[in-house]
Order: C-alpha cells, then sequence, then structure tokens
C-alpha cells in the first residue's frame, strides 16, 4: 500500500502545470504588464544542482527591465520575511544572480484585505525605481 505522499509526488511528477496554476493564471491575467510564466532561467550564479530557476512569473520579459514575481504562501515557504530554507535559498539566488524580484504571500494578502494583481503592479514599479537608483547593478 502507497503513502499518502507518495500519491502526491507521483501526481507532481506527471503534472504539466504547477499545483499554483489558477492563481498565476488570475494574476497573469490581471497585472497589464506584458509577462511569461514558468520559464526556466539558466544562471551559472544559482545554487542549484543544475543552475536553473523556473519563477512563476517574469513581468516585461524582453525588456532590460525584467523582474521575476514569485507567489508565496505560509503553508509551502514560510512567513514574509522568515522564509524556511528552499525558499531562502530561491531568494539568494536571485539576489546573487542579480536578478531583480519580488514576492508576494498570498496569505499575507488576503489578511490585509489586498488585491494579489493589484499588489504586484505596485511592487513591479517600485522594483522599477530600484533598478533606477542602482539597487541591482
Amino acid at each position: 500500500m502507497k503513502k499518502t505522499n507518495q500519491y502526491y509526488y507521483e501526481a507532481t511528477r506527471k503534472a504539466t502545470r504547477n499545483h499554483d496554476a489558477p492563481k498565476i493564471d488570475y494574476l497573469q491575467k490581471n497585472i497589464p504588464i506584458p509577462s511569461i510564466r514558468e520559464e526556466t532561467i539558466l544562471d551559472s550564479n544559482f545554487w542549484t544542482r543544475d543552475a536553473t530557476r523556473i519563477p512563476d512569473l517574469i513581468l516585461n520579459p524582453k525588456s532590460s527591465n525584467q523582474v521575476i514575481l514569485e507567489d508565496d504562501t505560509v503553508k509551502s515557504h514560510g512567513e514574509l520575511g522568515f522564509e524556511e530554507g528552499r525558499t531562502l535559498n530561491r531568494n539568494e539566488d536571485y539576489v546573487r544572480a542579480k536578478r531583480p524580484f519580488f514576492v508576494i504571500n498570498e496569505d499575507l494578502a488576503k489578511k490585509l484585505q489586498l488585491d494579489q494583481a493589484r499588489l504586484s503592479i505596485y511592487l513591479y514599479y517600485m522594483t522599477l525605481s530600484q533598478i533606477r537608483a542602482g539597487l541591482w547593478k
């Protein structure tokens, strides 16, 4: 008899979309900024085994001002500002590779009654401001 986690891992391995696809669909449809989703990024500064990361969304992908959006939940990633190990490693990879990013924490946005798409638009322009100020060079 298989354990419950084995079913989850088997389904994950066979999946063609991430489990959070409906949430990312909502963000992609409601953010009026060109974006691509689940695009593999290869960067030698990433400390993953194959030096790749697959962010949830890349905003403005065809410009020099690309910004990565990651949609997190407390259950999978930990509290914003107190992330669990794998999430912290992901964020460190983006910083090490000088790839501008921001994180939307779904649980915190709900608690504060903020629409995640509108919050994403604000954070995108805030990140652009940081790029222009030289923070991500």
